[in-house]
């Protein structure tokens, strides 16, 4: 079974440099977060662009190809520093990607902190350097906008001009939200409850449910997004947001189940449980899933397994392993 895993990271030097002070100042906790002996601690090096040892992993885990993204938020950077960076960065992804266009691809990392820029930036990154999307961390703005706000706009239309995805990746919650939800426990337990324990995923969530209330897959419907950890927690609450919030009081064409099931592809990011897997299934179709390992901050060893072991006919596991990829990214 060939497998496409499209949640994998790489780091860039001059990325992470540019990044280590404002990201000290706004979410001083991050480095803190991972220490060794826990779960999603990995070497520096593991970070590092495409590697003989990344290759190997791959080959020991069944990965025929990876979907590389920058896991990095250029939006905390002014345009001035974040536009040539971010186009920099995008052709160094790019002349990586090149050297293994069998194994490799990619998605581009965009200076959201001037909307035009980024809408620009993203048209570059697919039609000159064939990459596939662009994959946010967190609030495309360091303050508490959302990507719903009026100003990205232009960068929604360009993807769906393009016809390409946009990943929703989780990022840190604001300090007002951390203070208030994730206080007053022992500093690792918040750090950690914070992040990839709970509120980054429902950063995640939270961006993606006020994408669909405040209408832009009306306004925008041939945009595609992507949700890593099995959709960010929303397909679980779908039929209650329905209940909840029916069109009469959003004033939208359909209900929220509708928006998500035909806007949002979700993947599984290395959560490789099973009863998650069936509910999403069950949920969602086979149609719109996407595999994904999140490497190197999870191990690629149970991805071919788990898979394999699913409850799922021949077909839908195609799918799910690399159909869907290669249809959705254009992958050849």
């Amino acid at each position: 079974m060939k497998i496409i895993a499209i949640e994998e990271h790489v780091n860039y030097k001059k990325l992470s440099e540019a990044l280590r002070e404002p990201l000290s100042k706004t979410a001083p906790y991050l480095g803190k977060a991972s220490p060794e002996g826990l779960a999603y601690h990995v070497q520096p090096e593991a970070q590092d662009g495409i590697s003989e040892k990344r290759i190997s992993d791959m080959d020991a885990g069944g990965i025929a190809m990876q979907v590389l993204s920058y896991a990095a938020s250029p939006q905390l950077l002014p345009p001035s520093q974040a536009i040539p960076l971010t186009m920099d960065a995008n052709d160094h992804l790019a002349e990586e990607i090149h050297k293994y266009p069998d194994r490799f691809s990619g998605f581009a990392t965009l200076p959201w902190s001037d909307p035009e820029a980024a809408a620009n930036e993203l048209e570059r990154a697919v039609k000159k350097l064939n990459l596939k999307g662009a994959l946010l961390s967190g609030r495309p703005s360091p303050d508490s906008i959302f990507l719903d706000a009026l100003q990205y706009r232009p960068v929604l239309e360009k993807a769906s001009e393009l016809n390409v995805p946009i990943y929703i990746h989780p990022g840190f919650p604001v300090d007002s939200v951390r203070e208030a939800y994730y206080s007053g426990l022992t500093e690792i337990v918040s750090d950690r409850l914070s992040l990839f324990g709970w509120g980054w995923h429902a950063e995640a969530g939270i961006q993606i449910m006020r994408m669909i209330l405040s209408g832009v897959f009306d306004r925008i419907p041939n945009l595609q997004l992507i949700a890593g950890h099995w959709g960010e927690m929303i397909p679980f609450f779908l039929s209650r947001l329905d209940e909840a919030l029916p069109p009469k009081a959003t004033s939208l064409q359909y209900e929220i189940s509708e928006y998500f099931k035909n806007h949002v592809y979700v993947t599984p990011s290395g959560m490789f449980d099973m009863p998650h897997f069936k509910f999403i299934i069950e949920v969602m179709g086979a149609d719109r899933i996407i595999y994904s390992v999140d490497s190197p901050y999870i191990s690629s060893n149970k991805a071919a397994s788990f898979l394999e072991s699913a409850p799922a006919s021949d077909i839908d596991k195609e799918k799910i392993s690399h159909l869907n990829a290669e249809r959705l990214l254009n992958l050849k």
